[in-house]
């Protein structure tokens, strides 16, 4: 697979970075704004602004973006040692990293709907992860994800 280019981030304002970095450690609104000190409403200013700037409204995939730019992905479990994935498994973890909701990924793994709503509930589960951004952090965390495999384009 060709080698991408890290996005670029330099769009985004200090505050803007640290939300991204955030929602790269696969959190969610109310624990950014615990953080950062801000409110929810504020926390989802922010993420409108860094969607419009960086042309994606997935959440999984702003997670990908920032670790592909140089985040260094720190979720909770990423302690734990991962599991071992199938190839199956591994090219869903990608798809989400991209993007992909529950019908792409039934379309390029040749499955029903339902049954890639099922099969990505039991990756989540096998992850330990809480939905697919946090897969996706603890995928860069784990190194099961890397910088070299590119991402789809805008």
């Amino acid at each position: 697979m060709p080698t991408t280019a890290p996005p670029d981030l330099s769009a985004l304002t200090p505050r803007e970075n640290k939300v991204l970095s955030l929602v790269a450690d696969g959190l969610g609104n109310r624990e950014i704004a615990a953080r950062v000190g801000v409110t929810e409403g504020t926390v989802k200013g922010y993420l409108r602004g860094i969607r419009s700037k960086l042309g994606t409204g997935s959440r999984p995939m702003l997670a990908d973006m920032a670790c592909r730019a140089g985040h260094e992905a720190r979720p909770k479990g990423a302690g734990a040692v991962h599991p071992e994935l199938s190839d199956t498994e591994a090219v869903t973890l990608r798809l989400l990293a991209q993007g992909a909701v529950g019908r792409e990924v039934a379309k390029v793994q040749l499955m029903s709907h339902g049954t890639a709503k099922k099969h990505i509930r039991r990756l989540l589960d096998k992850m330990g992860a809480s939905d697919a951004t946090h897969a996706v952090s603890l995928a860069w965390s784990w190194r099961i994800l890397h910088a070299d495999e590119g991402a789809r384009s805008r």
